[in-house]
């Protein structure tokens, strides 16, 4: 029992490693890259105010994910409707396109390769020197504030950040996983308070200090408000002139993207507490019950040096600060040992 429980204090204190270098191993995505002698890879303007196609290009894979470093401010040329997308088997189908004006994403762009708009990672479709195309499936119009998006509006642009780049903001995959609302404004000298209210579904992996995503800026998540579903977070004044959370209003929608790594503990945890259950249906079964004043005098007694109870008090510590998951972990181990009369 004491080396399944070392196993996993390890585990919880270990995984985060793991998974940061887990990460940018997976997280391929395939592009296209024009082969013409044209240094930009940019594609012509079409006289018919498409965007013309590549006559010739070729595929390669670049790793890569998003850092949170928002690049520049797009500009939203159109959200519409096209009824006229060629599919992949030649007939004809209907889905939403978004065109965006842009300098510094479209710098090195190719069809097929990711621009993070909002924080929502997308395909880029078409594009020339001036603006590119993206497609928006039904899923990201559901989950993400692109729907709401006018002509004129702003939006944070960031290109896909190359394997063994720097990444000055944390692992942003560009999959939000819902909207929040923009629930106060407070300035504190030249920095700005924010504070959102989440679906309380995501609350529970975002906590103090942890990073988050909103509308595609790395931001670090100051106060946590469980009960009431709400959190905040401060800009500096830099980042407040290069982002387009301070020029919306309160009641407006921002793209949320909470920590992946907490997923992947959240993940890795479930089938441990899986074994827990059947280990303390075992235990129920095994262990005779003890009379009721014995239990009391069990549990009130001081643990002995060297048993078990003692040896964890000297790493309690340790597990009081991790996350809910993990103490819920030590708590059932608790009390299977006692039960079984471990020490």
């Amino acid at each position: 029992m004491m080396s399944r429980r070392r196993n996993l204090l390890s585990l919880a204190a270990c995984w985060c490693c793991h998974v940061s270098a887990f990460l940018p191993m997976h997280a391929s995505r395939t592009c296209l890259a024009p082969t013409s002698s044209t240094t930009s890879g940019r594609l012509p303007m079409g006289t018919s105010g498409t965007f013309a196609k590549s006559t010739s290009q070729r595929r390669a894979v670049i790793r890569a994910m998003f850092s949170g470093i928002v690049e520049e401010k797009g500009t939203v040329k159109s959200l519409e409707r096209n009824s006229a997308i060629k599919l992949w088997d030649g007939s004809v189908g209907e889905g939403v396109e978004l065109t965006i004006a842009a300098k510094v994403a479209l710098e090195g762009a190719s069809l097929g390769c990711s621009i993070a708009v909002n924080g929502v990672c997308l395909t880029v479709t078409d594009f020339d020197e001036e603006q590119f195309r993206v497609g928006l499936a039904p899923e990201t119009l559901r989950r993400s504030n692109l729907r709401d998006l006018a002509a004129g509006d702003a939006v944070n642009l960031e290109r896909a950040l190359a394997s063994g780049g720097r990444n000055s903001g944390h692992f942003v995959q560009g999959h939000v996983d819902d909207v929040g609302t923009i629930a106060a404004f407070t300035p504190e000298g030249d920095s700005l308070w924010v504070r959102v209210s989440a679906p309380r579904e995501l609350m529970r992996y975002i906590v103090p200090k942890g990073f988050i995503a909103i509308d595609g800026t790395s931001l670090t998540v100051c106060e946590v408000n469980a009960a009431e579903a709400w959190f905040t977070f401060m800009l500096v004044a830099y980042t407040q002139a290069h982002i387009v959370l301070p020029g919306k209003a309160v009641g407006d929608k921002v793209n949320i993207e909470v920590d992946v790594l907490g997923k992947y503990v959240e993940r890795s945890l479930a089938s441990v507490l899986d074994r827990l259950d059947a280990l303390e249906t075992a235990a129920a079964a095994a262990a005779p019950p003890k009379a009721e004043g014995a239990r009391a005098a069990a549990a009130s007694a001081p643990a002995a040096e060297g048993s078990v109870e003692y040896r964890l008090g000297a790493v309690e510590h340790k597990v009081t600060s991790r996350d809910l998951v993990i103490d819920s972990v030590e708590a059932r181990l608790r009390t299977i040992e006692r039960k079984l009369d471990i020490q």
